[in-house]
């Protein structure tokens, strides 16, 4: 009896722990390639997996082909893992996404065919799509501003930037704070505002939740780095901005040090 049992724990009669299971939760980045006319159009938003149901909530944008505009707009997403294949569902405004595909075997990129149903908004269309998930944007930075007004003058910031949870919205919020001892516009701030797939925004805005500016970028998929525009303005009261002629503009570069795991 002994004998029979080692031999059935040396065969696999327990469970493998290496075995990875499916989760599809979180940030999402995806392309659709139009086979129909030969056109790209970007989708993101957030996505939860329980057992092998999928929701969550996706924003697809616009985009105009053959004089015609597809409609941009948030669709929930509903769908299903069956083994290793994916089918969800999502509904944006005057038309259906049907997306059909397959994971990669870490669960960070997928890819796989798509159709679009378009009922008196958009056309209807077909073609391919891939998908990369966005790691957690949390950590500290460091940011170097690029004025394109005050004579190419260069200042730094440095911070936090944490990202709000996944709640299975096409959207999730950031907060933070950032200072700096060489920027003419001011010195200390915090940080107010959303992450959908790889673009993100915020406003920019003084301790008494005055608005100082916003900043609107790209997050490479690592959440390593951002790269993008500013703009520091308050029209209501230009005093706030005092130190740079009443406002500043330009490019921006982050630098993140992550503190957490996706």
């Amino acid at each position: 009896m002994l004998m029979c049992v080692m031999m059935l724990t040396a065969c696999g009669g327990g469970s493998d722990p290496t075995k990875q299971t499916a989760d599809l939760s979180g940030n999402w980045q995806m392309t659709l390639q139009s086979t129909t006319f030969g056109s790209t159009e970007m989708q993101s938003g957030f996505l939860l997996q329980s057992g092998n149901a999928v929701t969550g909530s996706l924003l697809l944008s616009g985009q105009t082909v053959s004089g015609l505009t597809s409609c941009a707009g948030v669709g929930s997403a509903l769908g299903q893992m069956a083994g290793s294949n994916l089918a969800l569902t999502e509904s944006p405004a005057g038309q259906t996404v049907n997306l059909t595909g397959t994971p990669a075997n870490n669960f960070t990129s997928m890819s796989g065919d798509y159709s679009i149903l378009a009922a008196g908004c958009g056309q209807t269309d077909v073609g391919t799509w891939t998908a990369n998930q966005v790691d957690t944007l949390n950590g500290s930075f460091q940011a170097t501003f690029s004025s394109n007004v005050t004579g190419g003058l260069v200042f730094q910031f440095t911070g936090t930037i944490a990202q709000g949870p996944n709640t299975g919205a096409s959207t999730a919020t950031l907060s933070g704070t950032m200072t700096s001892t060489n920027s003419p516009c001011f010195q200390t701030a915090s940080i107010a505002g959303a992450i959908s797939g790889t673009s993100l925004v915020f406003n920019v805005l003084n301790p008494q939740g005055e608005a100082l500016g916003k900043y609107s970028g790209t997050v490479t998929t690592d959440a390593g780095s951002i790269t993008g525009g500013y703009t520091f303005s308050n029209a209501a009261d230009t005093s706030l901005l005092a130190g740079c002629g009443g406002g500043d503009q330009g490019n921006a570069t982050f630098t993140v040090q992550s503190s957490t795991a996706n």
